[in-house]
Parts: C-alpha cells; structure tokens; sequence
C-alpha cells in the first residue's frame, strides 16, 4: 500500500506523544494494509511494533478509516506504554519487596 507524505507525517506527529513519555524505544515498526478479507469497502489494518528493553509493545487495529485506524492505534500504544513505564518505575522504587528478612516465612 503507498502512503502519502501526508498520512506519513499524520502517523510522526501522533508517534511523538509516545516519545514524550520518555519510554526508550528500540525499534519502531508501522505496517499498513487494506484487509483483504471484507467484502464490502475497504477496511484498513494498521500493525504498530514497538520494542522498549525487555519487551515488545504490538498493537493492531483495523477501520473503515486510514486515519481513524491510526487514532485507534496510538491511543492503545499510548496506554501500553504508560502501563510499561509505571510497572518500570514500581519496581525501581520497591526493588527489595519480597527479600527482606521474615518476609517470606
């Protein structure tokens, strides 16, 4: 599927809120395509892959809407990554949880 310098900087601006976040990101993948199994009008499937250290977040979703899809796409990326850096952070503060002594009898 061709994408348009248009759809392509609609899809940078929404992937910036993630980089606001501050998470680090590894590697960003962005697949589109028209799902070929419809029959009526085109639905469109947007597959975003983000890899973050020890972790991959993958977020598909399909529309009628190209740019609804995208919509879709980064608000659920956007909850996974908030997810991933608050359970990061958790473990950063409470690192001894379970080790300390009488805990565990």
């Amino acid at each position: 599927m061709f994408i348009t310098e248009s759809l392509q900087q609609y899809l940078s601006e929404k992937l910036q809120h993630v980089e606001k976040l501050g998470v680090e990101t590894l590697s960003c993948r962005v697949d589109f395509s028209r799902d070929q199994h419809h029959h009526k009008g085109d639905v469109y499937r947007v597959e975003i892959n983000v890899s973050v250290p020890g972790k991959l977040l993958r977020i598909v979703e399909l529309n009628e809407d190209i740019r609804a899809a995208i919509d879709l796409a980064t608000d659920k990326l956007l909850r996974q990554a908030r997810k991933f850096k608050s359970k990061k952070l958790d473990r950063a503060r409470r690192p001894g949880r379970f080790s300390k002594k009488g805990a565990n009898e």
